[in-house]
């Protein structure tokens, strides 16, 4: 059997702690500490102004938090031309794509019409939008085709 010499170092805590809010600015009470995995975790917390929960009930209800997950609202835009880029109303800058337009372009549809068709563009590239999304590429389209009719076949903006 082999012989193994092992080396021990102790160091309180309270030096570490110092150590540690020499560094940093730290709450005032260490409340909580423990070991994860290869970490030395320590939990600082301010005074309580009633002290009549000991801190080892503190360290045993301490969990450890997950962020929520929130959903994105990206909409699947994959194989859709481009027709233009601009700034819309609300300064957002937005693209503009071609099934959209050419959905749009006739005058005599209602805005529920619009509204459906919007709504089938996105269904149809497998997206499942909301009605904020609808509006938000509906609202858009019909801005860049009312800009297009103001303009001049030159390009140049025509006066009213």
């Amino acid at each position: 059997m082999a012989e193994q010499v092992v080396t021990l170092v102790k160091i309180p805590l309270s030096e570490i702690e110092k150590w540690i809010r020499a560094k940093h600015v730290l709450p005032d009470v260490l409340t909580d500490f423990r070991i994860e995995e290869d970490n030395l975790v320590l939990y600082f917390g301010e005074k309580e102004s009633f002290q009549n929960k000991p801190e080892i009930q503190l360290s045993k209800t301490k969990t450890r938090k997950r962020r929520a997950h929130r959903k994105r609202n990206r909409m699947r835009t994959r194989g859709w031309e481009i027709v233009a880029r601009i700034t819309n109303s609300k300064g957002q800058n937005c693209a503009i794509y071609k099934p959209f337009v050419d959905a749009l372009q006739d005058p005599n549809l209602t805005f529920e019409e619009q509204k459906k068709k919007v709504e089938a563009i996105l269904r149809s590239n497998r997206n499942k939008p909301s009605v904020s999304s609808i509006g938000y590429f509906l609202e858009n389209t019909l801005e860049y085709l009312r800009g297009r009719k103001d303009q001049t076949p030159s390009g140049e903006v025509a006066r009213k």
